[in-house]
């Protein structure tokens, strides 16, 4: 029988040192009082924890703003915003990229508009580049801490290459690799929606809820799922791709090269041509077809009846396979949702469900377009979160890149 060591003191250290940076950075200011009855610590503890994240320059420690009670005040613990990461969007139609703080705060932000459509990944790379140098030049002195980035495509967990994004034109492509040479720093690479459920989990729709699916459609559809508070990823990375679910056996064919997948019955472009529409027009043309159905348009409401159906058809397969608390809904899914409410939920409960309808939340994402761009900033703020002793000192040097 092999005998387990048992932890040292200095992992210990580690954890609490851990716990506290995470608590604070999710939760926002907080006291070291409640900070004791949370992490399950002694006040002698958290103090220390405390002072020692403070003289690496992590966390703040304050009074109170108001404090009515008699006594001592318990001092304020902060997460310290110029204690950075470079968060990075790269979507069908724009590139986004910002400076993100401890917290979620975000210090910079900039946005290159490009047309829909295939693109280079090197002239991507470049224009990725150029924004981050941009953000990099916040005056107050922010220290970076890594670079995280999200893309609409199944991407390799073990080195952050782009196997499939047929909405960039992309197959087998090291974008990762080609990003970190470009920067000189390492680069975290990761699907646009298994981002997306992490934002939505820590300061979204989701926050305490483990079994969540995050689905989210624009000319695609992708999935993003947490099962038991643990991101589900595959054995590569690949998993949730819930857009080439099977709905319709004869329908049309997809980029993917199959036919009759679920975002080809349920994506923009679909809604925009059944509607009489240039296909392309994205979230703004997306709005004026609701809008034009709520209006009295019959082929416009004729078009989102249908994507409303589809939408509730592939939530079926995606309730029944994942068995989710709660869905999170985005993009074009989600206005269907919106518009269309009784017929996508009709069509989600028609033929049997496993589990009963009303044990399920359908809503909205609560951070809209921004889900994807601030879970690619705790993507890049993980290493720190999960060892501040060992990450400190190696902040990146974007700003002179």
């Amino acid at each position: 029988m092999v005998r387990r060591a048992g932890i040292s003191q200095e992992e210990l250290r580690r954890a609490n040192v851990s716990a506290l940076l995470s608590w604070v950075h999710a939760h926002g200011p907080t006291s070291r009082a409640v900070l004791t009855t949370e992490l399950g610590l002694n006040r002698s503890t958290i103090g220390d924890l405390t002072s020692q994240l403070e003289s690496m320059g992590l966390v703040s420690e304050g009074l109170p703003v108001a404090e009515r009670r008699s006594g001592r005040p318990s001092l304020v613990v902060t997460a310290c915003p110029e204690v950075s990461v470079v968060a990075i969007a790269v979507d069908v139609d724009r590139i986004t990229v910002a400076l993100v703080g401890l917290g979620g705060v975000e210090l910079e932000r900039r946005v290159r508009v490009h047309q829909r459509g295939e693109h280079d990944v090197k002239h991507v790379v470049e224009t990725v580049a150029q924004l981050v140098r941009e953000v990099m030049t916040h005056p107050d002195g922010a220290r970076c801490f890594g670079v995280g980035v999200s893309v609409p495509g199944a991407v390799r967990r073990s080195d952050g290459l782009v196997r499939f994004a047929p909405n960039l034109g992309w197959t087998n492509e090291p974008f990762a690799d080609l990003l970190s040479e470009a920067l000189d720093q390492p680069v975290a690479v990761g699907n646009d929606a298994d981002l997306g459920v992490l934002a939505e989990h820590l300061r979204g729709a989701a926050v305490g809820v483990n079994d969540v699916g995050y689905v989210t459609g624009g000319v695609g559809i992708g999935g993003g799922f947490l099962v038991g508070g643990v991101p589900l990823g595959g054995s590569q990375g690949y998993a949730g791709e819930v857009g080439h679910l099977l709905v319709e056996t004869a329908g049309p064919k997809c980029r993917c090269g199959a036919r009759g997948c679920w975002e080809t019955k349920v994506g923009e472009n679909h809604l925009l041509t059944g509607a009489g529409r240039l296909p392309g027009g994205g979230p703004t043309a997306v709005a004026e077809v609701i809008a034009a159905a709520d209006a009295g348009d019959q082929r416009a409401a004729a078009s989102l009846d249908e994507v409303a159906e589809w939408t509730g058809v592939g939530l079926r397969a995606v309730v029944n396979v994942f068995n989710p608390e709660m869905i999170v809904l985005g993009g074009v899914l989600a206005h269907a949702w919106g518009a269309r409410p009784r017929l996508v939920e009709d069509a989600l409960s028609r033929g049997g469900l496993v589990c009963r309808l009303d044990r399920v939340t359908l809503c909205a994402g609560a951070l809209g377009d921004d889900s994807p761009l601030l879970g690619a900033a705790e993507l890049a703020f993980a290493p720190l979160l999960a060892d501040p002793l060992g990450a400190v000192g190696s902040e990146t040097a974007l700003a002179g890149s």
